[in-house]
């Protein structure tokens, strides 16, 4: 992994953020206008990254055992982690359902909105390909395990696999189902899925640059007490884990490299709603955590990123 990389990367991004707030602050951002911008990069810019990533591997028979490594990975990350910082806020002695919420808040990072792109970028469209099967992964364990933990009567509704029917999925499965039967797509359609995946970085950072000024001026908490421990969580332990495990494994290093940087990830931003919507209380804390490691995660994915190189584990 080449750090300057990540360093140039992560600095675009930041300074993406930055126009997209310093925009805000001029120009009153609408609801109408989020739901533009949210609807084009999930419908149309990450299933363009998707299927560009399949177009421009040209080995169909390791992108499909990269595929199944990433996608049995994730699953296996993401249960672990939940496992892992549950365990740590027990430690911590927090009440039940907070200590549940804490955990959810350090294990699941925002790997589709934000690490897509940054995979992208850094590992090219293959890697931003692995990046969305690594992410589909996560809405596995998110709407069942997750769900489970919060629901008072803890019963199972496989209505909650609804949210798995959505572009981004159907583009995996129509892009993994092009790279098995080796059928090749017209000139025209690699051009436009090569263009529109150029869309998600710009946009996604400059939408969560204008989420922040909106947020800082209507919100009366700016902290909460316990909020260094999903923090810490989620942007130096589980990574430094992750990494230190990734290192004793037979993977390419390719896949290495790309889910230790997932493992680093902000906050995923879910992680409210689903506090809203099976629990009472505690969104407000959620929403901070997302901002504040958001902003933080600029800082600590290159250190994480250095660790790898200054290490020489990976």
């Amino acid at each position: 992994m080449d750090i300057s990389v990540v360093v140039t990367s992560i600095t675009v991004m930041g300074l993406l953020m930055l126009i997209g707030s310093l925009f805000a602050y001029k120009v009153h951002i609408t609801e109408e206008t989020k739901h533009v911008l949210i609807q084009i990069i999930i419908n149309v810019g990450i299933p363009s990254i998707i299927l560009n990533g399949v177009f421009k591997t040209e080995s169909m028979d390791l992108l499909l055992n990269q595929v199944y490594i990433v996608f049995g990975l994730s699953i296996v990350f993401h249960t672990t982690a939940l496992f892992v910082s549950w365990m740590f806020a027990q430690l911590f002695r927090f009440e039940s359902i907070f200590a549940k919420k804490m955990a959810i808040l350090s294990a699941f990072g925002n790997t589709g909105f934000i690490g897509i792109p940054i995979c992208t970028t850094l590992f090219g469209p293959t890697g931003g390909l692995l990046a969305a099967i690594f992410d589909a992964g996560i809405d596995i364990v998110f709407f069942t395990i997750v769900v489970f933990m919060l629901q008072s009567g803890a019963r199972f509704d496989i209505r909650q696999f609804k949210s798995l029917l959505n572009l981004p999925v159907l583009a995996i499965v129509v892009g993994l189902s092009i790279a098995f039967i080796g059928y090749e797509p017209p000139a025209f359609v690699k051009q436009l899925t090569g263009m529109l995946s150029g869309l998600v970085t710009p946009l996604a950072m400059l939408y969560t640059g204008m989420l922040l000024p909106p947020l800082f001026q209507q919100q009366k908490m700016f902290f909460y007490p316990q909020i260094g421990f999903p923090l810490a969580m989620r942007l130096l332990i589980i990574p430094i884990m992750t990494m230190l495990a990734m290192s004793v494994t037979p993977f390419d290093p390719l896949i290495k490299n790309l889910i230790t940087i997932l493992s680093a990830m902000p906050t995923l931003m879910m992680a409210a709603i689903l506090f809203s919507r099976y629990t009472t209380g505690d969104e407000d804390k959620a929403v901070l955590t997302t901002v504040y490691s958001t902003l933080l995660s600029l800082l600590t994915l290159p250190f994480i990123s250095l660790l790898v190189v200054w290490w020489g584990l990976i």
